[in-house]
């Protein structure tokens, strides 16, 4: 084995492109960590993505840019990209002399292929962002979710501790968290959807598998096989639309399998912000019966904290951290001091109810919504609750992450057959 020396810098942050005017404080806050406490600590490796490279120039020169695409572009000519909402661009500002105003060249982080696309379908991100994670290392986890034993011991590797529990499924963690041979912390999951029929074929989803009648078709096998019956019109499923056939097969994949255990409890209260609802009016719910005839295990017996009548259309920021901040609170009382709350909810759900409840002043509403673009489908964050400090703490879900890719919309006629 021939070890080659590390020629290169290795580079450590504790806090990644803060305001320079926060250093100060930043460093008296990094004086009173103490390592010897019991909180979750992780060692994650990142590296950059070593296709792009190149991009790195000069140092008298500017760096390159990180775009992320905020909606879907179909290429109109042969030299201009294909790109996806949350997409990364890599974008060297060396090479935009010659671009046509209110366009940039650049090369997408996902598939490497290169072409113009318009600038005010992007925003800049953070190069961090496209970093690739190589591995993470817990080292002393906030607590232990379950009673050791001599088949589950914590595994010390070059003094890192491994904890195969950390590392099963949402599916293992909940059903053994629901026996009685286990000693809990009260802990909260709060969970984004899977992906959505409106994510992937736009606002106007429905016209496109509808009949001139009327009647649900499946125009796309991304589209559900069929919508669930309900007493007014169909087209209510506008605005309150189904996951599309992978958003199933994601949620699957997180999967829960509690539908016969843990009935599902429908919360108004935790809808999103409604100023991001296209429509004017709050969208028309399915209601519990019709829910429960879809064979949706429902809890017919709860009734909400917030009537879905009383959400206000076009609410202010203002009103809606509020109302985040309210219902969380009602949950966490109403729910045993033991075991998990499961939450899913929107992308905005992770930080307005997560914050307030680890003490987190809600942010900036511009902040706000940059920080839901990032939370893909089924993004999650996991509280857990220190009684005897009074606190709660956000540390790892107890399940991996899911990341994928999306499919292009293909049509071979206008692709392999075009001249």
């Amino acid at each position: 084995c021939h070890v080659k020396p590390c020629l290169k810098q290795l580079h450590l942050t504790l806090a990644h492109k803060f305001c320079p005017h926060h250093q100060k404080t930043l460093e008296q806050l990094a004086k009173y960590i103490n390592p010897e406490e019991t909180c979750y600590w992780v060692a994650a490796l990142y590296s950059r993505d070593m296709r792009f490279v190149h991009y790195q120039p000069d140092p008298a020169l500017s760096f390159h840019q990180t775009l992320r695409a905020l909606f879907q572009y179909k290429p109109q000519n042969i030299d201009e990209l294909m790109i996806n909402a949350g997409d990364f661009i890599y974008v060297n500002p060396t090479q935009q002399s010659e671009v046509s105003e209110g366009w940039v060249i650049g090369t997408s982080h996902q598939t490497g292929c290169r072409g113009f696309i318009p600038e005010n379908y992007t925003e800049r991100a953070n190069e961090s962002d496209t970093w690739v994670k190589h591995r993470e290392y817990a080292f002393v986890p906030a607590s232990k979710f379950f009673t050791q034993s001599t088949n589950e011991p914590n595994v010390k590797l070059n003094e890192e501790v491994h904890n195969p529990v950390m590392s099963r499924s949402v599916t293992d963690v909940l059903s053994l968290q629901l026996s009685q041979n286990t000693t809990l912390r009260r802990g909260v999951l709060v969970m984004r959807h899977g992906e959505r029929v409106d994510q992937v074929f736009g606002k106007s989803w429905l016209q496109q598998c509808l009949t001139a009648n009327g009647k649900y078709y499946r125009a796309d096998l991304n589209f559900p096989s069929s919508l669930p019956k309900r007493k007014d019109s169909v087209k209510h499923f506008e605005h309150d639309p189904p996951l599309s056939s992978c958003g199933v097969f994601q949620s699957r994949l997180v999967g829960l399998k509690l539908d016969q255990k843990v009935k599902i409890r429908v919360e108004p209260g935790l809808f999103e912000w409604t100023k991001w609802e296209a429509s004017k009016a709050i969208p028309n719910f399915m209601t519990l019966t019709e829910l429960t005839e879809a064979s949706y295990n429902i809890d017919t017996s709860y009734r909400g904290n917030i009537q879905l009548s009383s959400l206000v259309p076009s609410e202010s920021y203002e009103e809606y951290v509020s109302r985040s901040s309210a219902v969380i609170k009602e949950i966490i009382t109403a729910c045993p001091s033991k075991g998990v709350i499961l939450i899913v909810g929107h992308g905005s759900s992770l930080a307005s109810f997560t914050r307030p409840l680890i003490g987190l002043p809600a942010r900036d509403s511009n902040d706000f919504a940059q920080v839901v673009r990032k939370i893909p489908s089924l993004g999650m964050c996991f509280c857990e609750e220190l009684k005897e400090e009074k606190k709660w703490l956000m540390v790892n879900p107890p399940v991996k992450t899911l990341t994928h890719g999306a499919n292009a919309a293909f049509n071979w006629r206008n692709i392999i057959m075009e001249d």
